[in-house]
């Protein structure tokens, strides 16, 4: 498992340019279902087992990401945000910008410290004072190496083990979900009905890609996979983030655009208990996730989101614990062959 979420987390995509990791899932999901096909917006929608109930289990394949916006007459190369940023920490970030002729690594620079006047040290970078070096002497130097405008740009970083059982990495944000659903299509054997596993696109900048998957499917119940807060570290009052990241999954109860289905709710909890999979409980004022825009498709698909609780989430350094995964992984499988009891 540890394996192919190196292997994802390596991969190069974020909202609208899905391709590495959509290949990825591909390839490793294909011997395990009926079909699989790509959707007119990029969307994989693989298909397992045949007949009532049908379930879709989605995961988002794009991360945060940037995208150039302007080359300087000095080759310098100012960016736009996509997706939810923090902007205090970008500046020194190393990042990979993907031009026509391959990737070009860069950093993203800044005043430094010593010429800063007094109260400037104090104050955040605005995005229009960062920009990214890529050593080149000029504008020209810029082009020849194949980035133009509109090229996509992705924090560099790989997976790494930290004590026990927890490892860091960026774009757990949803890689996770990804490795989930591959890994549920493999441990899936006999159950009743159609599960649909599917790969969206461009969730992070506004839950674009589960629109129309949704509609197509028409799925008896929806459940999104993804990552959610772990608010056990220092700064974050436990009030206001009681999840834990090694305390295994969670259910969202609400988020900042929906409330959970009962219906989808009882089966979650069941399932969870009768297997004794330990099971948290989330409720968000903020965030949204696949799950949340479902009872507006169609005449309203019943849905919830089982997350795996991460740590610095949106950085490139989240933190999450691999037995929390399987545990993720586990109780995906078993609600898809109870899903007969409940829909």
């Amino acid at each position: 498992m540890k394996e192919l979420l190196k292997k994802l987390v390596e991969a190069d995509s974020i909202s609208g340019y899905e391709d590495n990791i959509r290949n990825i899932i591909h390839k490793e999901i294909k011997p395990h279902v009926n079909d699989v096909k790509i959707d007119k917006v990029g969307n994989l929608i693989a298909r397992k087992g045949n007949g009532s109930p049908k379930i879709m289990l989605a995961a988002h394949m794009d991360t945060i990401g940037l995208i150039v916006k302007y080359i300087s007459k000095e080759g310098f190369i100012s960016f736009e945000k996509i997706g939810g940023w923090d902007e205090r920490i970008l500046p020194t970030l190393k990042v990979k910008i993907h031009g026509e002729k391959g990737s070009v690594f860069g950093v993203i620079g800044s005043k430094p410290p010593h010429i800063q006047e007094k109260d400037e040290g104090k104050k955040p970078f605005k995005m229009k004072e960062l920009f990214i070096d890529v050593g080149a002497s000029n504008e020209d130097d810029v082009k020849k190496a194949g980035i133009g405008i509109g090229d996509f740009i992705t924090v560099h970083g790989t997976l790494e083990n930290l004590i026990g059982s927890k490892v860091t990495g960026q774009g757990f944000d949803n890689r996770i979900g990804c490795l989930s659903l591959i890994e549920i299509a493999k441990s899936l054997k006999k159950f009743k009905g159609t599960v649909y596993l599917v790969g969206t696109v461009k969730e992070e900048i506004g839950l674009i890609g589960v629109r129309g998957s949704a509609f197509s499917i028409n799925p008896d119940a929806m459940l999104a996979i993804d990552t959610g807060i772990a608010g056990d570290v220092p700064g974050i009052n436990e009030t206001e983030v009681p999840i834990k990241m090694s305390d295994g999954p969670a259910l969202d109860i609400k988020d900042a655009m929906s409330v959970i289905h009962p219906q989808v709710k009882k089966w979650v909890k069941e399932t969870a208990e009768k297997n004794k999979i330990k099971l948290q409980f989330d409720v968000m004022s903020g965030g949204a996730t696949d799950a949340s825009v479902a009872s507006i498709i169609r005449e309203g698909i019943p849905s919830g989101a089982l997350t795996v609780p991460v740590r610095y989430i949106h950085t490139p350094v989240e933190v999450a614990d691999i037995k929390t995964i399987e545990d993720c992984v586990k109780l995906g499988v078993k609600l898809v062959e109870s899903a007969g009891k409940y829909f």
